[in-house]
């Protein structure tokens, strides 16, 4: 019986086929009973056991009459309600025990208080929605502190916490994202108050940064944001909002609680916690509360006026839906598919913006699942935005298999239960996001050719000049790893000649011989230092279908994305882009062979290793008086000997040094 904190992964690890799942459940390992999920449970995909993408043997063996399982494992999430209709499973193998079909190959679907269908965008956390909020010593400070200010002025201002804090604080998530909303002043003069408050008490002001609006990117308010203790707070007015007949931007005037709540992006954020009314949970909307605990994503207002307003909210919603793993309502998910919503967000919000919320995506729980939203939504192409030069080229369809190879590495990742920080993984999902792309180039200056990834990353994203260079880096090392792997299988490359001779040949001196496998894997290692893991995972990646590089294809004629071939078995034709499981298999296979040889090896600290001698000590070997290009060869030379012989001395390099290029010869 799995319980407690057995994953069912663990089980699903031994069952190599989906009838030897089925069997496992028919033999009631999984028992039917009533469903939970928890808190750090991880949001996957769910096929329905009647789609015809599963084998036809799958659909006929698993059972029918299983609607509910019991299952407490956070590393076995599912459904949302009290009573779950859904196992959610890894993307490996992943299925519904229920009868009914679900909407989404990878969201679960659900009824709303109002009747409406909506759909999961991952699994959600046993969510608990406590009825007051309990306010921690330093928390409790602050507002007594912003309280005083406003008695000190005689003012009459109220203060309210609105969004994103008062969620989480009902949630019983701790939360330092304060925002302050004031009814009768701007954030500024409100900061302004504060610090005469402070210097009344003999305390030092703070200085308070003001954040201009800026209706044509979105950003209707005014925000000053200060320091308070050691926490920032955001301190903004509510607002109300006017049209002319003849402009598309609003006139920003003071609002109630009431016509601020009903701006907000999402019901769930418009909820108010009342400072001055000593703590009173406010629901203006009238959905949030109701809308938080049948967690649910719904829209204050016509979700197509709200995300018209801010188109950015699209992506917020994408991102609180899988974070969460809430439901989108069925209004969202038709607003969020319009092309004037599309275009909008194209066009009208600054790609720092944009690039915030992706980034906030891939450090969640479940970013997959959120870029194949952005696909399935229309939204893919606007986001990930090649250079235009490219869209003739390319066509619209690229996001389908950047998806698949997306997937593919965070399937081998989890399968193999590997460790990484969040850069890490922002590195490899992003890396083999963008395999599909790592062939196209455009124009730079003075003729030159650059990479689109690179662009893409730069200009539609506006990431880290780190993630341009860990792309190229990785999408290299993976090829020359995948050359590794390949030389491994054939026996190739690798033979004992290349570490009994010691002019060092074997790395590649002689015309026609093929490198030593322990130098590839060693020249990765060194290119991606300590992340050469990552390497790996690509490398089993990089030579699926779905990766073979736009506008190449077999008879090298090139082809649009549209028309990739699938590889025979090795995609399930979803149209998302799922592994088989015997690709699966192999693939993880492929990550294991290539993780043992670098062990067999010695080659894991390579990245470490210094050469046994510096480009001083070559020129006097070999008589050069001055250093040129030549002495870089050589001294790649000497550290591919290293990747051969880990235990050589740096007698024995010199030798290979002399023996292989000779002395007194200026050139090589």
């Amino acid at each position: 019986m799995l319980t407690g904190g057995t994953s069912v992964l663990r089980l699903l690890s031994h069952c190599r086929s989906y009838m030897a799942l089925s069997a496992a459940i028919g033999s009631h390992f999984i028992t039917p009973d009533s469903c939970r999920h928890t808190q750090n449970s991880r949001p996957v995909p769910t096929t329905s056991v009647t789609d015809p993408r599963l084998p036809a043997f799958a659909r006929q063996a698993l059972p029918g009459s299983y609607p509910t399982c019991r299952i407490f494992s956070p590393s076995f999430p599912c459904g949302i309600n009290s009573a779950c209709t859904s196992l959610n499973f890894s993307p490996l193998i992943a299925f519904n025990l229920s009868s009914t079909p679900t909407m989404s190959t990878s969201a679960s679907a659900g009824v709303t208080s109002d009747g409406a269908t909506a759909v999961t965008s991952g699994a959600a956390a046993d969510v608990e929605v406590r009825d007051s909020i309990s306010l921690t010593q330093r928390e409790q400070d602050i507002f007594d502190m912003l309280l005083a200010a406003v008695r000190h002025a005689g003012a009459s201002t109220s203060l309210r916490c609105a969004g994103g804090w008062v969620r989480d604080k009902l949630l019983g998530r701790g939360s330092d994202d304060i925002d302050i909303a004031l009814d009768d002043m701007l954030g500024r003069d409100f900061a302004e108050m504060v610090n005469e408050y402070l210097k009344s008490q003999g305390k030092e002001a703070r200085h308070a940064a003001v954040i201009q609006s800026n209706p044509d990117q979105s950003k209707h308010l005014e925000t000053a944001r200060m320091k308070i203790g050691e926490m920032w707070i955001d301190l903004v007015n509510l607002r109300s909002e006017t049209y002319a007949s003849d402009s598309r931007i609003p006139t920003m005037t003071f609002g109630t609680p009431e016509q601020d709540a009903l701006r907000r992006d999402f019901t769930m954020n418009a909820l108010f916690y009342n400072i001055t009314a000593g703590g009173v949970v406010e629901d203006l909307t009238g959905r949030g509360l109701q809308d938080l605990r049948d967690c649910l994503i719904r829209t204050p207002l016509p979700p197509r006026e709200t995300f018209l307003d801010d188109p950015l909210r699209v992506l917020r919603a994408v991102r609180f839906g899988t974070r969460f793993g809430f439901r989108l309502h069925p209004d969202i998910l038709e607003a969020a598919a319009s092309e004037q919503v599309r275009v909008a967000l194209a066009t009208k919000i600054s790609k720092e913006r944009v690039g915030t919320e992706l980034e906030g995506m891939f450090n969640g729980p479940a970013p997959v699942e959120a870029v194949r939203m952005l696909q399935r939504l229309g939204l893919f192409t606007a986001v990930f935005a090649l250079p235009m030069a490219l869209e003739s080229q390319v066509g619209g369809g690229y996001g389908v298999p950047c998806c698949t190879t997306m997937a593919a590495a965070d399937n081998i990742v989890r399968a193999l239960d590997l460790e990484m920080d969040k850069d890490e993984r922002r590195f490899l999902l992003l890396a083999a996001l963008l395999l599909p792309l790592r062939g196209l180039q455009i124009p730079a200056a003075k003729g030159k050719l650059t990479p689109a990834t690179a662009a893409l990353i730069r200009d539609s994203l506006k990431w880290r000049v780190k993630d341009i260079e860990m792309t190229a880096a990785l999408h290299d090392a993976a090829a020359e790893l995948a050359l590794a792997h390949s030389s491994l299988i054939k026996g190739t490359g690798g033979g004992g000649g290349g570490q009994e001779d010691a002019s060092g040949a074997a790395a590649g001196g002689k015309a026609g011989e093929e490198p030593d496998v322990r130098v590839i894997l060693g020249q990765a290692i060194r290119k991606l230092k300590q992340h050469w893991k990552l390497g790996v995972v690509l490398a089993a990646v990089i030579g699926m279908s779905a990766a073979m590089p736009l506008g190449d294809s077999p008879s090298g004629s090139g082809s649009k994305s549209g028309s990739r071939s699938t590889g025979g078995t090795e995609l399930v034709a979803d149209g998302e882009g799922e592994l088989s499981e015997a690709a699966t298999a192999a693939r993880l296979e492929m990550v294991r062979e290539l993780l043992s040889a670098v062990e067999a090896y010695g080659l894991s600290e390579c990245w470490t290793w210094k050469p046994l001698m510096d480009g001083k000590k070559v020129m006097t070997l070999l008589g050069w008086s001055k250093p040129g290009p030549e002495l870089g060869k050589v001294m790649a030379a000497v550290m591919d000997w290293q990747l051969m012989k880990p235990s050589g001395t740096q007698q024995e390099a010199e030798a290979m040094v002399k023996q292989k290029y000779g002395v007194g010869q200026p050139e090589v």
